[in-house]
């Protein structure tokens, strides 16, 4: 039997229902787990938010510059 192939289940008993349940899995590691899943999709939306940014910044001086000739 290999150790490595086997899943491990975090399972706790639930006093209210009787039953055992399985603990789900919190959203920041799915999220995290599917950023490293689809690498090109994440630098491609963290590039797209960065280079909005930028522009914003750059129109903002740009207009300051205007307004002050």
């Amino acid at each position: 039997m290999e150790y490595a192939k086997d899943e491990v289940f975090i399972v706790k008993y639930n006093t209210d229902l009787n039953r055992l349940q399985m603990e789900g899995e919190k959203w920041t590691s799915r999220v995290v787990r599917k950023m490293c899943y689809h690498k090109l999709f994440t630098t491609v939306v963290i590039a797209l938010f960065l280079f909005s940014f930028l522009n914003i910044i750059l129109i903002y001086s740009f207009m300051k510059i205007l307004q002050n000739i």
